[in-house]
């Protein structure tokens, strides 16, 4: 939270100052009187100034943009872009993050790990002192759509054999959330089933052609 120690000759001029040097309007600023003015001798000797603390009182978006951007710096990958765009249809708030083109492969990880854990973190630190909760997903240069895609070409792949052979066939394993997305793509056609087996974080969809009985 970003807060400043202000004075001035009376409660007013000492808001004033901090709200100008934290450039927020006071609708958006918390305000703390330390120290009330008082007048000195005959009204002018030794007086005291009043002495405010005023911080920005920061919502659950401002604090996801801005851990990201400390986050991203000190993961050594410059300076990135963080655009809010619109809530999704599971009413979460997609973040979307803008770098250089050599440190997205840092940034994004092995099959989305390392932007996974960002996320996860962002929705942690992003709530902590919220009053109203935000749930956010996180991504980069579009690499959830990508993945997306990617994921329903392997399913339609793998249905598609399933039901050529006449026998399941196993996805490798993959994310809670991407197993689910194979699971609905595929509840779309009317010759498999699918199904999930193992344990984290080696659990996987198994798609089973309709008509056979496999277990």
């Amino acid at each position: 939270m970003r807060k400043v120690v202000a004075t001035g000759k009376s409660i007013e001029e000492a808001v004033m100052s901090a709200l100008v040097r934290l450039g927020v309007p006071r609708s958006q600023a918390q305000i703390r009187v330390i120290r009330e003015p008082s007048r000195g001798f005959l009204g002018w000797l030794s007086g005291r100034e009043a002495e405010v603390e005023v911080s920005v009182v920061e919502t659950p978006l401002d604090a996801a943009k801005e851990f990201l951007r400390t986050a991203i710096v000190k993961m050594g990958l410059g300076q990135p872009v963080i655009v809010a765009d619109d809530v999704d249809e599971e009413g979460q708030v997609r973040l979307s993050i803008s770098a250089d083109e050599d440190v997205l492969p840092i940034l994004i990880g092995r099959r989305g790990a390392t932007l996974d854990a960002l996320q996860y973190l962002v929705n942690i630190v992003a709530n902590r002192d919220a009053e109203e909760r935000m749930r956010f997903t996180l991504d980069a240069a579009g690499y959830r759509d990508r993945r997306l895609e990617s994921l329903r070409r392997l399913a339609d792949e793998a249905a598609d054999k399933a039901v050529r052979l006449g026998r399941p066939v196993t996805l490798d394993p993959m994310p809670r959330k991407e197993r689910k997305w194979v699971h609905a793509h595929l509840q779309q056609r009317g010759d498999v089933l699918t199904m999930s087996e193992g344990q984290e974080p080696h659990r996987r969809v198994k798609i089973v052609p309709k008509r056979h009985d496999w277990t």
